[in-house]
């Protein structure tokens, strides 16, 4: 999967758009929702990549609940799931979600970032 996104549809991109933006606005059960349906609806190379963009999001909102451990564990899985990925993709760092997902974890507050910060 090449790094940018100009080899995806318009319609994908634009929800891409909204995931991201959702993730920026702290609203993570809907950044669940949207990467959930980009990945049950892709029929390509992408559908694993937005699983784990899912799952990312699933620990967040775990943690969120006050459910700690399942949290852990699924952020646990999302490294696993994102491993075979470039690191950036799609126009994505999966390095800086994947760590500030951890933290988050850690911590139960802090943005979930999908770019380096200042980069």
């Amino acid at each position: 999967i090449p790094a940018g996104r100009d080899h995806i549809e318009a319609e994908e991109r634009g929800r891409l758009m909204r995931f991201e933006l959702l993730v920026a606005q702290g609203k993570h059960e809907e950044a669940q929702e949207e990467a959930e349906s980009l990945w049950l609806e892709a029929n390509d190379a992408h559908k694993r990549l937005y699983q784990g963009l899912s799952n990312a999001l699933t620990a967040v909102c775990a943690r969120e609940a006050g459910q700690r451990r399942g949290s852990r564990e699924i952020a646990q899985r999302t490294r696993h799931m994102l491993a075979p990925y470039p690191r950036q993709v799609i126009g994505l760092d999966l390095d800086a979600l994947l760590e500030s997902v951890d933290e988050f974890v850690l911590r139960g507050e802090g943005p979930i970032l999908l770019l380096r910060q200042g980069g």
